[in-house]
């Protein structure tokens, strides 16, 4: 396999990485010829040095019979143009980096049809979410983010004061944005089962239940299934760095009404983050600095979150978090390996959007339609976000017709059209690309990609 990566910077470089040594032949285009020989002195790649948007130096790379064509520039335009290239030129599959949100979260335009590009990847996103799930759910035993953060999975007990354990799963009055995936319940005699629930089954008390659904409505999980709220609901949050991922949680946790200040030591920076965070407070100052996160009430905020783009930076910072007193410290860190040092601190580790987004590459390169894989229940179900085929037999037909079709032990969940969430309940049609959140056995894994 051989994959072209557009853009040396800090993601391209660190894809690139990942890749080579998974074995898989790279070569990475840059305008800066600098960025391509520091990268070659570290790993064994193929270099060239010209614009993603020069169709001629794209063309030359035809001929090594690429696989993906990954564009990671910092700018959306230039990364949109160059898949767009990329694929008139004949590279079979193209993956775009965006960091404008609304190329994410489309209704009305097809993006991807209308630049030719086969994956967006908001990696910021996908760290800010998975940095959010962190702070917001730890009471539940697993959180999940799909199609960029729209989809949510999550799984909780049901508690011991649950009354409608009579009624059926399709009587029950929950909202049409989420659907009950998931049943792992104990018998009396202490028997585990993993039940795929259909519209016939129940909810008991003390069932494991793993819920997908809008995530604007999971928020409200707790309401919904009459749960324990959070002893201490998070009202606040303190970010130290303004990061591009410290931008996009700031976003998120604005629209949640939580309140957000963020540290941040050079100057220009925060007034870009003035202009783009009106609910937010902004500091010009050193986050290192225990005196102010002292006087600026670390202590008693929900959350303490070390955002910077540099692990040691964040490990230094989340120390102080602690230091301070607040009891819920994150630090966004690269390195895999400083997990279990952070585990002992007891500060919860959120991966940077470079980890993210190799993740959700080697996904692609992989799994061919699968682009990204939960596990539950011990690894005994599996819930995978996927794209449909314009080749699968399944298109166009409703999903009340085709569950006759599937294994009882698979469930589509949710489907995502062109920006749109649907819930995957009977009169759901799927479509050539749609990306969908299935939810099946382990052993059911390896037959997804000849079913969609």
């Amino acid at each position: 396999m051989h994959i072209v990566i557009l853009g040396a910077g800090e993601l391209g470089c660190h894809l690139a990485r990942v890749l080579a040594n998974e074995g898989i032949s790279v070569t990475v285009i840059d305008k800066e010829q600098q960025n391509l020989e520091n990268l070659s002195k570290e790993v064994d790649i193929a270099t060239m040095v010209a614009s993603g948007t020069k169709w001629k130096a794209l063309g030359e790379l035809i001929e090594m019979n690429p696989s993906f064509f990954i564009a990671l520039t910092g700018s959306d335009e230039a990364n949109l143009v160059s898949c767009t290239i990329a694929k008139n030129l004949g590279f079979p599959q193209t993956v775009a980096r965006v960091k404008e949100i609304g190329f994410l979260s489309r209704s009305r335009l097809d993006f991807g049809r209308l630049f030719l590009v086969d994956y967006f990847i908001g990696a910021e996103v996908l760290a800010a979410h998975d940095i959010l799930k962190s702070i917001l759910n730890y009471e539940d035993l697993d959180v999940e983010n799909f199609a960029h953060g729209t989809i949510q999975m999550r799984t909780f007990l049901i508690p011991d004061t649950w009354e409608q354990e009579k009624t059926h799963l399709k009587d029950l009055s929950l909202p049409k944005e989420i659907i009950i995936s998931l049943i792992r319940r104990k018998d009396p005699l202490g028997k585990e089962h993993i039940i795929f629930p259909h519209g016939e089954d129940h909810i008991l008390p003390k069932d494991e239940v793993t819920v997908i659904g809008e995530t604007q409505t999971m928020y409200r999980i707790h309401q919904i299934f009459k749960r324990k709220s959070p002893e201490k609901p998070i009202k606040s949050v303190v970010i130290v760095g303004g990061s591009p991922v410290a931008l996009r949680l700031a976003f998120i946790l604005e629209k949640l009404d939580i309140h957000v200040k963020i540290i941040e030591k050079d100057e220009k920076r925060c007034e870009e983050l003035c202009d783009l965070l009106p609910e937010s407070t902004i500091l010009h100052h050193d986050g290192r600095d225990q005196n102010l996160l002292l006087s600026e009430g670390v202590q008693n905020a929900g959350a303490f979150i070390a955002c910077t783009n540099e692990d040691e930076s964040n490990l230094l910072l989340s120390l102080l978090g602690k230091k301070c007193g607040c009891s819920r410290v994150l630090a966004l860190i690269s390195d895999v390996t400083l997990v279990p040092i952070l585990r002992e601190l007891n500060i919860t580790a959120s991966f940077s959007e470079k980890v993210n987004l190799a993740n959700r590459i080697l996904s692609l390169v992989h799994g061919k339609k699968i682009i990204s894989i939960a596990s539950l229940c011990d690894n005994q179900a599996k819930v995978l976000e996927m794209k449909v085929s314009p080749e699968s037999e399944l298109v166009g037909i409703p999903l009340s017709d085709i569950s006759s079709r599937l294994p009882k032990d698979l469930l589509i969940a949710a489907i995502e059209n062109r920006g749109r969430i649907m819930i995957g309940k009977g009169t759901r049609i799927l479509s050539p690309n749609d990306t969908i959140i299935v939810v099946t056995s382990a052993e059911r894994v390896h037959e997804l990609s000849d079913l969609f």
